[in-house]
């Protein structure tokens, strides 16, 4: 019989626990780094890791791919992304997982418009339909019965539909700097200030702000030495430049001292790449391209059949995949013999060519209409998301038959080809008819903070939502309409889906 010395045993023993305790330790480190849940283990023991609703196209295609937040920590379980507007959420079956075995998953509804209060107890193969049209509550017990957590699931449905643009009439506010007797107004971005100029016929008051929604940070009364043509104010660079009613061109740093440029021009088409656009008439009845300041090797063109001297949209300037320069784009507008034009030009720098597909849009002949870049929705194949993807919005303007345009037109490609919006994205029937308004598309931060579900490893707190605003604009009997518009697509000031 062999002989053990009690110490060697004591030691022994403590050898062993202490391997066991660092071989615990050690997995449990590793377990933390292949999961994103924090809770202690009891906590586990009635965790839901995932949520689903299962398919049913009767309902709603691709219903099983809504995705769904669970938030252990204020025990709710709920989809950030609302539902469509109108879907019955009476009859629908679901999937549940948990990270670990539990004893028991009760569902209890009480409150339903279609079903009377019930429990269901839930297991993997349940073929039970539940209401969710009242209050949910899923309670779960652990295997062991030593903890009880209730859940409350919500199915979520929009109250309006999310893929709408809106503009409150509380939202609405007066231009800043109208005077009364105010008969011009107009502003422009300069670099990263926005410069507004209001004209009564004699005096010109120029504002300065950091945003369309700030107040002003400089407000100046000027007496022009000249009678300007607000409507042809425009930012180039670090400088605006303006017609005035003899077409003679003046170029200002801060919108209170003016300069002439030494040139004379019918109208001005916008900026590019430091230089201002316009066209210039050439005594003979007819019109030609110019730019100022000329660049190395410029050349006046007589300008194309059909392109327009006056009256088309601001010019806006896009970046895209197909061409190593931006590409300046202007929409309809009036030619030289008078004719309103629904065409779309685009330039490259050099040259001008109309960039539209005329057959495959639906624009109407318009002058003096609002452009702006913004974003529009569309459904994901085969899932419940949907993506933003780049659009440019035209509203606003004169029609050929003397009214004004109240439809929103829209593109997706850049200009090439453009449809009306539905009845989703409209102009309010709150909002007066106009023409000649400014559009700029502010990002606005939003805080979520109080509604960020906490079981994701970096929860959002806030996004980033662009707002537009429309300015000014005139009505039917070219009033200037004193208003500043703030509109939204209201998909993008819901939470967004992770």
């Amino acid at each position: 019989m062999t002989k053990r010395n009690p110490l060697y045993l004591m030691l022994a023993m403590a050898v062993l626990l202490s391997s066991i305790s660092c071989l615990s330790s050690c997995k449990h480190h590793d377990d933390d780094e292949d999961d994103v849940f924090t809770y202690s283990t009891s906590a586990q023991t009635t965790l839901v890791t995932a949520f689903g609703l299962q398919a049913n196209n009767d309902v709603l295609a691709n219903l099983d791919s809504v995705h769904f937040t669970v938030d252990y920590d204020n025990g709710l379980i709920y989809n950030a992304d609302s539902l469509p507007v109108g879907t019955d959420i009476t009859a629908l079956k679901v999937t549940v997982e948990f990270l670990n075995t539990v004893k028991s998953a009760v569902f209890t509804i009480t409150g339903a418009t279609a079903h009377a209060d019930t429990t269901i107890s839930y297991t993997a193969s349940m073929s039970k339909s539940l209401d969710f049209s009242g209050k949910t509550t899923l309670t779960v017990t652990s295997a062991d019965d030593s903890r009880v957590k209730d859940y409350e699931v919500k199915v979520l449905v929009h109250k309006v539909n999310p893929d709408s643009l809106v503009w409150p009439q509380s939202w609405r506010r007066d231009l800043q700097g109208i005077e009364s007797g105010a008969i011009a107004y107009k502003t422009v971005k300069q670099g990263e200030l926005y410069r507004s100029m209001a004209y009564d016929g004699t005096t010109c008051t120029v504002l300065t702000t950091l945003a369309p929604d700030e107040s002003y940070l400089d407000k100046n009364t000027v007496q022009l030495p000249f009678e300007p043509v607000v409507s042809s104010l425009t930012a180039c660079g670090d400088d605006l430049y303006m017609l005035d009613g003899s077409g003679v061109l003046y170029a200002s740093h801060d919108g209170v001292a003016w300069s002439s440029c030494g040139v004379v021009w019918h109208s001005v088409l916008g900026s590019y790449e430091g230089r201002v656009l316009g066209i210039a008439a050439d005594g003979n009845g007819g019109y030609y391209h110019d730019e100022y300041p000329r660049g190395e090797g410029f050349a006046v063109t007589a300008v194309e059949d059909g392109f327009p001297v006056e009256g088309s949209t601001d010019m806006v300037v896009i970046d895209n995949t197909w061409s190593d320069a931006p590409q300046g784009m202007i929409v309809g507008g009036v030619d030289a013999q008078g004719n309103l034009l629904r065409s779309v030009w685009g330039y490259d720098g050099i040259r001008w060519g109309q960039i539209d597909n005329e057959r495959r849009s639906a624009l109407p002949a318009v002058a003096d209409a609002t452009i702006f870049p913004y974003y529009t929705y569309k459904a994901l194949s085969g899932v419940r998301r949907y993506g933003k993807q780049p659009t440019w919005l035209l509203m606003g303007g004169r029609l050929s038959d003397g009214t004004l345009n109240r439809k929103i037109y829209l593109s997706t490609t850049q200009g090439i080809t453009w449809v009306a919006s539905d009845s989703t994205l409209t102009q309010a029937s709150h909002m007066p008819d106009f023409y000649g308004a400014q559009a700029f598309v502010v990002d606005e931060t939003i805080n979520g903070a109080n509604r960020a579900p906490l079981m994701v490893s970096k929860p959002v707190t806030e996004w980033s939502c662009p707002f537009i605003y429309l300015m000014g604009g005139y009505n039917a009997q070219g009033s200037l309409l004193p208003n500043v518009w703030r509109g939204v697509y209201i998909r993008m000031t819901n939470y967004p889906v992770y």
